[in-house]
């Protein structure tokens, strides 16, 4: 229900819980899915993300400072490749850059089918990429030497964090989403 909570705030903008129980059960009709969802279990889906949505006269939108604009992702390592991805969430598209060091990579390669900028988003809201630290560092040993670095444009704060050999807990749900929407497989 969350992903469908979203979309109608995005779509619609502030919205009263009441007319968003009704939307709610106005596309589960159109969809045919027969279920009818209760004013209650729309309010526990907002009570359950309150670090996610914000109440204002009565009206529910996301909060400002997790409502991504833009996204920025730099990533790779020596000798390559090395990817940079940028992501437009307001004009729906995105650019995908890669670039290898070593002569014998195979860059002919165009990426498959491009995913879905609307579902990435929502998958944005799950990874919480305002709460991750802004720096990451392995103590270790370093082997592999990769660096990766994240720029999230909210409407209402921007955030920054990197990192060498050492991501955040949710780095690789967001490196398989990532990989979903341009097509290519980068970590």
């Amino acid at each position: 229900m969350l992903d469908t909570i979203l979309d109608i705030i995005e779509k619609k903008g502030p919205i009263s819980l009441l007319a968003l129980c009704a939307e709610i059960n106005h596309r589960n009709e159109k969809a045919e899915k027969g279920k009818t969802v209760q004013l209650a279990d729309v309010q526990t889906v907002i009570d359950r993300k309150k670090d996610l949505f914000i109440i204002q006269n009565g009206e529910i939108i996301i909060d400002p400072n997790k409502d991504p604009i833009r996204l920025r992702v730099s990533l790779g390592g020596h000798p390559g490749p090395w990817y940079k991805i940028n992501i437009d969430f307001e004009q729906h598209q995105f650019h995908y850059f890669e670039w290898h060091l070593s002569r014998f990579s195979n860059t002919n390669r165009f990426p498959q089918k491009a995913g879905n900028i609307d579902a990435f988003k929502r998958q944005i809201y799950r990874y919480r990429i305002w709460n991750w630290l802004e720096f990451y560092e392995d103590d270790g040993l370093r082997l592999e030497d990769t660096y990766w670095d994240v720029k999230l444009e909210t409407k209402g704060k921007v955030y920054k964090m990197k990192g060498y050999d050492s991501y955040p807990a949710e780095w690789t749900e967001f490196c398989i989403s990532l990989s979903e929407l341009i097509g290519k497989r980068i970590c």
